[in-house]
């Protein structure tokens, strides 16, 4: 195998990966044993995570006393922006390589075993 195919097997592999990792749903746990769907890195869905905000305790005003809030909303978020961290770069490079070994030429008169 040349290292042309090589870096474009690699570079689709790595391609891929990072596609499927920006359509994979993300979702957090909802601290009872469940998960909250919050969407994928392409399209976020946090309509599930506004609805579990609006049944917390926290929203409930009780004088003098704290109840612990868990703001779902905001780990929907945090968890779709750490997904779209390494899968758009993922996907970029993997793009790079696999346009990079079929568009680039080798010089004549170099061997093609290399």
């Amino acid at each position: 195998m040349t290292v042309r195919r090589s870096i474009l097997l690699v570079g689709a592999a790595v391609l891929v990966a990072g596609v499927v990792g920006l359509f994979v749903p993300v979702s957090v746990s909802n601290g009872g044993g469940g998960s909250i769907g919050c969407g994928n890195a392409v399209a976020a869905d946090l309509s599930g995570a506004r609805a579990a905000n609006e049944k917390n305790l926290a929203n409930i005003p009780i004088v003098n006393q704290i109840v612990p809030h868990t703001d779902y909303v905001a780990q929907c978020e945090s968890s779709l922006s750490s997904r779209r961290a390494w899968t758009i770069p993922l996907a970029v490079i993997g793009a790079v390589a696999v346009a990079g070994a079929l568009f680039v030429r080798r010089p004549r008169g170099v061997p093609t075993d290399l």
